[in-house]
């Protein structure tokens, strides 16, 4: 029993590693000159998920294989494969490099594989098909080739294994490597031949459409366009050039331009024999271009084999009809027609057996392409050149000549377009204007389109007509505006003016009247409300939009919801790093998202620069928590590239709920704290706006500030006021004063710095506040030139932000230049710790300008960082020692010292020092006895409006 038991086991493990089947041998020829057709070539048709392993381990499948005739196609469902074999071998002394092709660019999985028949080892050769990219091929050619080399006396198996959902071709090739190249170039030479004649003829058909404005050439031109694609699809050459890397295209795209072509093709036929058109043909018709729709979206609903016969069947239903009219037109005696149709026919024909060949159902023996390719492009230039002459020789049923004659002074000049209909709205007289405002070329193709509805045919509101009927009733004449319809069913706008006059029988009225197309103006007016609550960057809403909303949900006064207020964290670094243009294209992609999150739950606005805001009525904070999560989820998720670098993004949301009592503006407010305070806490976040949180009060206010900063620049609504800075070392007492600033209250009070300068740093504004005390102080001194004269010094203070400011430094130059101000006037005082902190940026400044005649002061010496090393590598010229130190230097003999050091050291340093808040005579001698060069305070003079000057 042992023995026996070995005698199964050894002949299982061989049958499960040999190859049982008995095939005839392709003996090849050394050397290999042509190309051969393989006569020995076996198939079989298995699931499509059965492996070429599973294939050599199961014997039941070897001896399944069938010899394939050269007559016999493989037909099979697309949830099958169809297995190809054949045996190699080469008898020759020498080795063979040669090409196996498998010709049949449509299918869908191609998978070749190598068996050697000695020690039986299966090796993949090439995996490819219109479902991988075209990259995937082992040789970069529309049909699948591979590479093989056999040595002497070698034999070798090669399987096929191929999915289609149509017919699979069964021809396999060998070719020598250069046979195989001048092959695939002539063919690619006759392809492109092809293709570009199809295209020629589609521009040609394209160029008479813009010449003459006939529709049919449009349909031409697309059926041609669409024809192109297909033979392109078909032969792989669309495959391997257009769309290499998207496989998913090329079935689909089939179909789409198959459809596509033939919906063109019978809106064409439509147009040229519409006088001969009957309801058969009408119905005919109708139902070819709905099987046409549905092949041209097939790829959306069907699979496959459902495809294929679709295909098959709107060729045929196509075909079919087309036929029909062309008999029905011979028996007619339509000769021009006729000949026409015929043409058509042609075509189709030529079409349907391309395809078939092109998908497997033709025998390859025959040279299919090049005949039906001659039959294709004869049929179609003999249509398209005698399309003119057709229509020209065709009996128009024109008016007669007098009629045209007695109208042509009255209609065919005038700039308006005029007609003459009866009170039932038939046509009696059309002048050219309203024919080309209509749309259409003759008199007579407009009344044939309106033969069964009249002119209200071209009313996009039939009550309109009825409106003008009931005014012509009336008597006079009678002017409105319309909005109409082309003959392409396209809307247009008129100017209107119409009246009624009685016939000569006077049974009988005619409507006389004139059209003005207004589109333009209506659409620039449309345009122009648009713009105005619309952002045109982003095409949101606007500020004035949005605030429009508030201030009609407050009037409601039952007003109830929530305000989500949205802040792009990164938005200034993209705007410095990168561009404006980059800062735009981000707002513009980040709008695009946030609109596809928040679907319908209320309007979305663009504020002003990064700033969004979205209006949810009748929600609570829940709600609106629930949303604004989403928008954070969805910034976070979003990736900004520009130039090659990514940047992520991360947005601060600010939420506050709307109550009844709530002003447009405080709403609005509320939400904008909630986002900065958001911020503050590290930005990436959701905060709520809560009345008794002490930052959120903070931010509303600081919020509050910043809208009023702004408009007091743009309104001028700050003053300047001077303090004069006293020397003490000299007798004389010219004109020294430091710059002050004041804010114009609505009140006409005046509020100081202290108020608004935390708020006017945190959100940017100090360089535009400099500037704008910068330009107006430079103007003031021109229109001065006496105070000018007698002027000593002028210090200006200077902020960080206007220091790191890149285009600072240039815009102060510019207001030197353009106010001829001598530059020795002028000293800038600059903050210790803003010097020391952007050491860079200030130095950059200070060097320029003191290189010019400026002097530098260094502001508020002692409150920042106190280090005297500074002042030895700094260029000052005078340092001001802080107040706090002055003020109690008479009671705090530290604070004495620390003054008399200060001095001290920047003596040392040749700078000249200002004691400021001297607000006491005794003050004032204690600062003189510590050598104090300048004083400023309160003892020696209080700020007075820059104005009072010109007084003293």
């Amino acid at each position: 029993m042992s023995f026996i038991r070995c005698i199964l086991l050894w002949l299982c493990l061989f049958a499960s590693s040999s190859f049982a089947f008995h095939a005839e041998t392709n003996t090849i020829a050394s050397p290999l000159t042509e190309r051969i057709q393989l006569q020995q070539v076996y198939y079989l048709t298995t699931s499509a998920d059965m492996t070429m392993a599973q294939l050599l381990d199961d014997p039941s499948f070897h001896h399944s294989f069938r010899l394939l005739t050269p007559a016999e196609r493989v037909l099979f469902n697309g949830d099958d494969a169809v297995w190809l074999f054949t045996r190699l071998q080469n008898p020759g002394s020498r080795a063979l490099d040669i090409v196996l092709e498998y010709d049949f660019p449509l299918a869908d999985k191609v998978e070749i594989y190598q068996l050697n028949s000695r020690n039986k080892d299966a090796r993949p050769l090439s995996r490819a098909g219109t479902d991988y990219p075209f990259s995937e091929r082992s040789l970069a050619y529309r049909s699948f080739a591979v590479s093989l080399q056999l040595k002497p006396d070698e034999q070798t198996d090669i399987f096929l294994k191929v999915q289609d959902a149509a017919v699979i071709p069964s021809e396999l090739l060998l070719w020598s490597h250069s046979s195989f190249v001048a092959n695939k170039q002539r063919q690619a030479l006759l392809d492109g031949v092809v293709q570009g004649l199809l295209l020629l003829l589609a521009m040609y058909n394209l160029m008479l459409y813009l010449r003459s404005r006939s529709k049919h050439y449009l349909y031409y031109a697309g059926f041609f366009f669409g024809f192109a694609l297909v033979v392109a699809v078909l032969n792989g050459m669309a495959f391997m050039l257009l769309w290499p890397d998207y496989p998913e295209l090329n079935q689909a795209m089939l179909y789409i331009a198959a459809g596509s072509a033939l919906l063109c093709l019978n809106q064409f036929v439509c147009q040229v024999v519409q006088d001969a058109q009957n309801n058969w043909w009408r119905r005919c018709s109708a139902l070819s271009n709905i099987i046409a729709l549905l092949l041209l979206f097939s790829p959306l609903f069907a699979n496959g084999q459902l495809r294929l016969a679709l295909l098959f069947v709107c060729v045929g239903w196509v075909l079919g009809s087309n036929l029909l009219l062309a008999l029905t037109l011979s028996l007619q005696g339509r000769h021009q027609a006729r000949s026409f149709i015929w043409a058509c026919v042609l075509t189709l024909i030529a079409a349907l057996l391309l395809t078939l060949n092109q998908a497997g159902y033709l025998h390859a023996g025959i040279n299919w392409s090049y005949i039906l390719f001659s039959l294709v492009m004869l049929s179609l230039a003999l249509t398209s050149f005698n399309l003119q002459r057709f229509f020209i020789t065709q009996d128009p049923g024109l008016t007669s000549n007098a009629e045209l004659q007695h109208y042509h002074d009255v209609f065919h000049n005038a700039v308006e377009g005029m007609f003459t209909t009866t009170l039932d709205g038939k046509l009696l007289n059309a002048n050219r204007a309203l024919l080309h405002i209509l749309g259409y070329k003759s008199e007579d193709e407009l009344k044939q389109a309106i033969s069964h509805t009249g002119m209200a045919r071209f009313y996009a509101d039939p009550a309109d007509r009825q409106f003008m009927l009931q005014q012509l009733q009336l008597g006079g004449k009678k002017s409105f505006e319309m909005r109409g319809l082309r003959g392409d069913n396209s809307p247009f706008w008129a100017l209107m003016s119409v009246r009624l006059s009685p016939s000569k029988q006077q049974h009988q009225a005619f409507i006389h009247g004139s059209v003005i197309d207004i589109t333009e103006q209506k659409l620039a007016h449309e345009q122009l409300a648009y713009l105005a609550s619309h952002d045109a960057l982003t095409a949101l809403y606007n500020r004035y939009y949005f605030e429009q909303q508030l201030l009609h949900l407050s009037q409601q006064g039952t007003a109830s919801g929530c305000i989500i207020f949205i802040d792009i964290d990164q938005f200034k670094l993209v705007n410095v790093s990168c561009s404006h243009q980059a800062g735009d294209v981000l707002l513009k992609q980040l709008s695009e998202q946030f609109k596809r999150t928040l679907a319908h739950h209320g309007p979305l606005a663009r504020l002003d620069g990064d700033e969004f805001a979205i209006l949810l009525t009748d929600s609570n904070s829940n709600e609106a928590f629930s949303l604004a999560y989403r928008l954070l989820d969805t910034a976070r998720e979003y990736r900004f590239i520009w130039q090659d670098s990514i940047y992520p993004i991360t947005v601060s949301i600010g939420v506050a709920e709307i109550s009844k009592d709530d002003s447009p503006d405080s709403m609005l407010k509320k939400a904008e704290a909630a986002c900065h305070l958001a911020k503050d806490k590290g930005r990436n976040r959701i905060q709520l706006f809560d009345t008794e949180d002490k930052d959120s009060q903070r931010l509303q206010n600081e919020a509050m500030w910043v809208r009023r900063l702004r408009q007091a620049i743009e309104d001028n609504q700050f003053v300047l006021y001077q303090q004069t800075i006293l020397p003490l070392r000299t007798a004389d007492l010219p004109h020294s004063y430091e710059i002050l600033l004041r804010l114009r209250a609505d009140d006409d009070t005046l509020i100081t710095p202290a108020s608004f300068l935390t708020s006017a740093e945190s959100y940017g504004l100090m360089p535009q506040i400099d500037r704008w005390v910068i330009k107006n102080y430079f103007r003031w001194l021109q229109r001065q030139p006496g105070h000018l004269q007698q002027l000593e010094l002028c210090s200006i203070n200077l902020s960080a932000c206007s220091l790191q400011d890149a285009g600072f430094k240039d815009d102060v130059q510019l207001m030197f230049d353009r106010y001829q101000i001598p530059f020795s006037r002028i000293c800038f005082e600059i903050t210790e710790s803003v010097a020391i902190v952007n050491l860079q940026s200030t130095l950059a400044f200070i060097t320029h300008f003191r290189a010019l005649g400026c002097k530098i002061a260094l502001d508020d010496f002692g409150s920042g960082f106190s280090s005297y090393s500074y002042l030895k590598h700094f260029p000052a010229d005078f340092v001001k020692i802080d107040g706090h130190f002055v003020r109690d230097l008479l009671d705090d003999q530290y604070d004495r010292a620390i003054v008399k050091s200060i001095h001290d050291v920047a003596r040392a340093m040749g700078m000249q020092t200002v004691a400021e808040f001297v607000e006491t005579d005794d003050i004032l001698n204690a600062v003189k006895l510590l050598g104090i060069d300048y004083v400023q305070g309160y003892a020696v003079a209080k700020p007075q409006p820059l104005t009072n000057l010109l007084a003293g």
